[in-house]
């Protein structure tokens, strides 16, 4: 085995076959990163058998990683390894090799002074939040770091923006068309996605050009959400390039469009034929059950005049299709993710179906992907978590948790830590 730098068609051709690749890791990604200035590097554990002549054979890539250079202090470099490497982390000689490679190749770059690593490695498999089994590689995986002199970085996504989640939340979705993922939900939810364009919302799949509803819609969520990062410019560049390279088919922004005139002509049919039922119903012999039914339609009259009502104020006030919640989805190998969204919270009333989660749950489904992956959660089960609304969401899915190590740091450099380059043991959050 030889730990060496990777062409980009070596580092393409393993990774496309991986059970599961994060955003991070995507060649497009590096694509993007690169084309927008950023200095990314492909590297990996190759197997060289020798061919029938004696010569070199075709080498086999065993494991491999997409590394960014962050400059720092003007000269010197941090490097990254966001939620990778890919990599069989039970093959516990190839851990080692990998990681040794890794540290001995970076070290010989004298401006190179640490080494930040996400491991996307299973700490536990769980049933929705609950544990029910540890990951018997993952102890062994995260000794080794420790030999090789990785420290934990104990800070939480929430706490900082620029520390990657190590929490997510999926649903698995393999085999299963929409109708049967949709029985999979829990009822609440699946009564929701059963009802596409009420309350007047149409959803659309759009490109990079229309990042511009995203950047909204997360604006007016980041505002009321204490500690929630907005998008930055950089981000908001990378994004768009990512989405160029990736295409339509396999990335989207995904938004909910609010109608008021469409919501409006719902409610008039619901009104007409409550008024033609009633007229049915007075001209039967009076019984309970019948009372019960005209009880019941009364009600719905006053409730469909208090929306049209509403409605019609909103059109007064801020015009028909209105974007009123969206989300941004990549499609890596079998898996979407739902990296980010966005919700403006004058509006909750008419996404109460969840129209965009419905859309890109469909989407999955319908493109036969096997995991759907809302992304990161705080890991904090109760009520105190700063996203407790979301996780109460994400759980009506049935779906389960996946928990990582979280953020390692490799000093490489007797000057990293007098230049703030690594933060390992660092801690703001009890973990």
């Amino acid at each position: 085995m030889r730990f060496r730098p990777l062409t980009a068609s070596e580092y393409t051709n393993f990774v496309k076959t991986a059970p599961r690749l994060f955003v991070q890791q995507l060649p497009e990604y590096a694509q993007a990163r690169t084309e927008l200035g950023s200095r990314v590097e492909f590297v990996g554990v190759v197997e060289e058998t020798p061919g029938p002549d004696g010569q070199a054979g075709e080498p086999r890539v065993l494991a491999a990683a997409s590394i960014r250079y962050q400059p720092w202090r003007r000269f010197f470099w941090r490097t990254h390894i966001q939620y990778g490497p890919t990599i069989d982390w039970s093959d516990l000689p190839l851990v080692k090799f990998f990681f040794a490679g890794l540290r001995e190749y970076l070290a010989k770059q004298k401006r190179v002074l640490s080494l930040r690593v996400t491991p996307r490695l299973d700490m536990h498999t769980y049933e929705d939040i609950k544990i029910v089994a540890d990951n018997p590689a993952a102890g062994p995986a995260l000794d080794v770091l420790s030999q090789i002199g990785f420290q934990r970085v104990n800070i939480e996504f929430f706490d900082r923006g620029d520390i990657p989640g190590r929490f997510i939340y999926v649903k698995d979705i393999a085999g299963l068309d929409f109708e049967e993922a949709t029985a999979t939900l829990a009822k609440g939810l699946r009564r929701r996605f059963h009802n596409e364009g009420r309350y007047g919302v149409t959803v659309k799949f759009l490109g990079p050009e229309d990042f511009g509803y995203l950047d909204g819609l997360h604006e007016s969520t980041t505002d009321r959400v204490e500690g929630m990062p907005t998008i930055s410019e950089d981000s908001r560049r990378l994004y768009i390039s990512l989405m160029k390279h990736l295409g339509r088919e396999r990335s989207f922004v995904c938004v909910a469009f609010f109608s008021p005139v469409a919501y409006i002509s719902q409610l008039e049919t619901t009104r007409e034929e409550s008024l033609a039922r009633i007229e049915v119903l007075q001209e039967r012999k009076q019984t309970k059950a019948r009372d019960r039914e005209l009880a019941e339609l009364d009600k719905t009259l006053t409730h469909t005049a208090e929306q049209i009502a509403a409605a019609q104020e909103v059109h007064e006030k801020y015009g028909d299709n209105i974007p009123i919640n969206s989300a941004l989805g990549f499609q890596c190998n079998q898996e979407l993710i739902l990296l980010l969204g966005g919700m403006d919270k004058r509006f909750t009333q008419f996404a109460r179906d969840y129209p965009v989660e419905r859309a890109a749950f469909k989407w999955a489904c319908d493109r036969q992907l096997d995991i759907y992956n809302t992304f990161a959660v705080s890991g904090i089960w109760d009520e105190t978590a700063p996203d407790a609304p979301v996780i109460r969401f994400k759980r009506w899915l049935n779906g389960r948790v996946e928990e990582y190590p979280g953020t390692y740091d490799l000093a490489l450099s007797p000057l990293a830590r007098p230049l703030g380059a690594t933060e390992g043991g660092k801690t703001l959050t009890a973990v």
